[in-house]
């Protein structure tokens, strides 16, 4: 029954995503509410999908369409700059394609993990892009899986057709569960970190459930 559930969350949840991305303009809010609905989802710390999701899409709007902006001349000047690059010739052209390719792909990957951290942390759009920066360079295996596995649904249902009704029923919000759960510790680092250096700003624990967990703790000693 849990994973029926989550199963059916996930399965709305990719599609108010894809409603929310047609009008283009809005899609950066609608990814930013995406990876934040499968950070709850996964921590089981969900109250609602559309509640939840309408949420972080009216809370980020702003910096989400400013950054969804920015990434839409990124990847026009990166598709640019490889069919420069791909109707070079002449000795290390190959080279030349093959870093121009790792760097498109980079970019490519740290746009993905921007819009989790925009999900999550509060801070500027400079700030935002930025840490996302940081956090793909620091978890760089786990941030180009996730690169492959938002690829992979296009790819396969471009050549599988069988395959689009669950491309369009968990194509976004599937790869987007399995990437909180690669980034989840890293998320965790970081707020135990922040919360570590202002313990003012840490989250009231409830006493009843720390006098458990203390019990459970000396038990299992």
């Amino acid at each position: 029954m849990v994973i029926l559930t989550k199963m059916s969350d996930l399965m709305w949840l990719n599609i108010l995503t894809l409603v929310c991305c047609v009008p283009v303009i809005t899609a950066g809010a609608a990814l930013t509410a995406k990876d934040y609905m499968c950070l709850k989802i996964l921590k089981d710390e969900e109250t609602g999908i559309t509640k939840g999701f309408f949420h972080s899409f009216i809370q980020n709007f702003k910096q989400a369409t400013v950054i969804w902006l920015m990434m839409l001349v990124a990847a026009a000047v990166g598709a640019l700059d490889l069919l420069f690059v791909r109707g070079l010739e002449g000795p290390g052209t190959d080279a030349v394609r093959a870093v121009m390719t790792a760097v498109v792909f980079f970019i490519y990957i740290a746009c993905i993990m921007i819009f989790p951290v925009l999900a999550r942390f509060d801070n500027t759009i400079k700030g935002t892009i930025k840490s996302g920066i940081h956090m793909t360079v620091a978890i760089l295996p786990r941030a180009i899986l996730m690169g492959i596995l938002y690829i992979a649904p296009i790819v396969i249902g471009i050549y599988w057709f069988a395959v689009i009704p669950l491309v369009i029923m968990f194509g976004i919000s599937g790869p987007g569960y399995i990437s909180a759960m690669l980034y989840r510790k890293a998320f965790e680092k970081v707020e135990a970190k922040f919360y570590e250096d202002h313990p003012e700003l840490a989250p009231e624990t409830d006493p009843v459930e720390e006098a458990m967990q203390a019990a459970i703790g000396s038990k299992e000693e």
